[in-house]
């Protein structure tokens, strides 16, 4: 049996320490500030995103890599007798996985789950594959297991600002609201691949933020997957966002690892500062 490798985009929202730890392989996408393009997190940053766009009001624009780009991105590890799993940004999202699979079709010996998700709802799927590599599975079992298991992730997250979700273009639904003048902020979920907005917030952000990762982890009916949750978030500037909900969802005992991890600049340049989610799976 050939040696797997596991391979995602930069959608992924894992750091540098996990990516290293699970040995995973990682493609960047792009983001565009006015004239210049850069690589997700090589040389964009969240930080970079905000600046530019608090001093030009313009926001970024983001792009799948080519079919070109990810031919080349498989190729040496096909060329090196491995079969490679590729667990990327949901196709109703990006365009990111039809060019995988259109590259992955020419290349061969390449396996593409569509995680129907982003940020780190990609990483429980993501992870989920490097534990069955781990265990020793083939790439075709790997992908039917991951692909089967997409709709148990639990997706969601609390947005500070409308501006960068709305004008993206990546969530009509909160046209629906004036949750700016109203001071709401909407907790955006991804079901099916897609996002909508789900319950909607009023008040303090760190207060808000708590009380959201209380709800979503006393929801009736659901069975938790144990192994990991994840709370990713931008919160650049105020961590103690971060450590509030990193300890709610520790107070909870449910899960074994709780990894805290900051939005990559191509899920930064959709949702801006001050966003904050928790992403599980169910059982």
């Amino acid at each position: 049996m050939r040696k797997v490798v596991i391979t995602t985009d930069s959608c992924c929202d894992l750091s540098k320490e996990i990516i290293e730890k699970f040995d995973i392989k990682l493609l960047p996408l792009n983001v565009v500030l006015g004239d210049n393009d850069y690589l997700d997190g090589e040389n964009i940053f969240p930080k970079d995103i905000f600046s530019y766009v608090d001093k030009t009001g313009i926001l970024p624009k983001t792009s799948a890599r080519s079919i070109g780009d990810f031919i080349n991105f498989f190729k040496p590890f096909v060329d090196n007798e491995y079969d490679v799993v590729f667990v990327g940004i949901g196709n109703e999202l990006s365009s990111t996985m039809q060019n995988a699979v259109l590259a992955g079709k020419e290349v061969g010996h390449v396996y593409v789950a569509d995680s129907e998700n982003l940020s780190t709802g990609i990483a429980l799927s993501l992870l989920k594959a490097c534990d069955l590599r781990d265990d020793g599975l083939s790439a075709e079992e790997i992908i039917k297991k991951v692909s089967a298991e997409t709709k148990n992730m639990n997706v969601s997250f609390i947005i500070d600002r409308l501006d960068y979700l709305y004008k993206g273009g990546r969530c009509s639904a909160v046209s629906a609201f004036g949750a700016n003048l109203l001071k709401l902020h909407p907790c955006i979920e991804v079901t099916g691949g897609k996002l909508g907005v789900g319950k909607k917030y009023r008040g303090n952000m760190k207060d808000i933020l708590v009380k959201y990762i209380n709800d979503r982890l006393s929801a009736e009916g659901l069975q938790f997957a144990k192994k990991r949750v994840f709370v990713t978030h931008t919160c650049l500037e105020h961590p103690e966002y971060v450590q509030a909900c990193v300890e709610a969802t520790k107070a909870t005992g449910i899960f074994d690892t709780v990894y805290d991890t900051y939005a990559g600049s191509t899920i930064a340049s959709h949702c801006g500062p001050n966003t904050l989610g928790i992403l599980f799976e169910t059982i």
